[in-house]
């Protein structure tokens, strides 16, 4: 289980491309934080914008009482109806954001190890 993990994380670094950046900092600013603290408040404001969309999630299936992938192949085999489209198409903007923030926030999270 651990060595899959291990190249899983491999894996993952070398799929997602790395480029370094310089930033700016005022002096004092720059000399009080290290670039692991910078990357952790990335890697925080990811999570916190994944949660945020997850919770979109949580409330759409609240609210019809059925998962994502359930209520899209239903929707998409009755008969039109523009409410039900509304949410799915909301639905799906908050599920793919919430897949791109997770995505973002794993990388981020990788590169503090």
């Amino acid at each position: 289980m651990r060595l899959e993990t291990e190249l899983q994380k491999e894996f993952n670094m070398q799929s997602s491309a790395l480029k370094e950046i310089k930033i700016k900092l005022p002096s004092d600013t720059a000399n009080s934080v290290s670039k692991k603290e910078i990357v952790g408040l990335l890697a925080e404001k990811a999570f916190g914008k994944a949660e945020y969309y997850r919770s979109k999630c949580k409330e759409m299936e609240e609210k019809n009482g059925t998962d994502f992938e359930s209520f899209k192949k239903k929707t998409e085999s009755s008969e039109e109806n523009f409410s039900r489209w509304d949410d799915l198409l909301v639905w799906e903007g908050y599920e793919l954001a919430y897949k791109e923030w997770k995505k973002k926030y794993e990388e981020l999270r990788d590169c503090m190890e």
